[in-house]
């Protein structure tokens, strides 16, 4: 069987990062960096809107820190979309287990760093007309994607910029009090804006509320970034992503209330 076919792009914004360039990515050049605001999402957008997709083939856009998030390069990437890429639409490749791990979701863990992000993002995907219900999503590692670290086929590219680009538009409208508070800054390193955030997270979403997506983890428990919590036991981290799977299959209560439970045993360990 012929290999999966599969782009793999490296985002570079200045020399240093186009420097950067690892063996089995293509640069992506964003030298230029006209719209800094929107971090990768202004050369992944403007890429996917000029260029041809072909359909048998993966994509990715990958940021210079997915080594140092991850403990991957471009060949863990291809292994592992050689392997299981057959049977999928979405291949993911999130860092952060902790934070994965101890959240309902994607948005509840934004909340904890951002105060009302969560009111904001559903005001925002009920104004394009995309209403979702942000604070009962459950969603575990197979739905969770950090730093837009993941491969697709160009189905899921198509949807995925059928949700982002009203959301762009609607953070570009000056009239729009929505937008206004998405382009507010944070207190993230460099002031990043709040849309940026939310842009981060449609991907997640998408595979939480659609289910035709077929998706395959890699193990986000192999390796541990700096910014995690030293302090969490990975055991714990590891039964909380696995009772968040365990209700997605089956819908018992129990397993919710087992989550929350342990997840309170994270949280508590994580604290300084």
């Amino acid at each position: 069987m012929a290999d999966l076919p599969l782009r793999l792009f490296h985002i570079g914004y200045s020399a240093e990062t186009r420097a950067a360039l690892e063996p089995g990515f293509e640069l992506l050049d964003n030298l230029e960096n006209a719209r800094p605001d929107w971090f990768e999402y202004w050369p992944v957008r403007r890429w996917l809107l000029t260029q041809p997709l072909q359909e048998e083939r993966f994509y990715g856009f990958f940021s210079p820190k997915f080594r140092a998030k991850t403990g991957l390069g471009a060949a863990q990437v291809a292994e592992q979309l050689q392997r299981h890429g057959a049977g999928a639409d979405v291949l993911l490749f999130s860092p952060f287990p902790t934070q994965m791990a101890c959240y309902l979701n994607i948005f509840e863990q934004g909340e904890v760093s951002h105060p009302g992000f969560m009111q904001t993002c559903m005001e925002a995907l009920q104004a394009i007309g995309r209403p979702a219900p942000l604070p009962q999503l459950v969603m575990d590692c197979r739905q969770t994607v950090f730093s837009n670290y993941f491969v697709a086929r160009p189905a899921f590219w198509r949807e995925w910029l059928g949700w982002t680009e009203p959301l762009f538009a609607l953070c570009e409208d000056p009239a729009s009090s929505i937008g206004a508070r998405l382009r507010a800054p944070t207190s993230y390193a460099g002031s990043v804006q709040l849309k940026v955030f939310l842009i981060e997270r449609i991907a997640s979403l998408l595979l939480t509320l659609q289910p035709r997506w077929r998706v395959v983890a890699h193990d986000p428990f192999g390796f541990r970034h700096a910014s995690e919590p030293a302090a969490v036991p990975q055991t714990l981290a590891v039964c909380s992503d696995a009772l968040k799977q365990a209700y997605r299959n089956q819908g018992f209560d129990s397993y919710l209330q087992a989550f929350m439970s342990i997840r309170q045993s994270i949280l508590q360990s994580s604290k300084p």
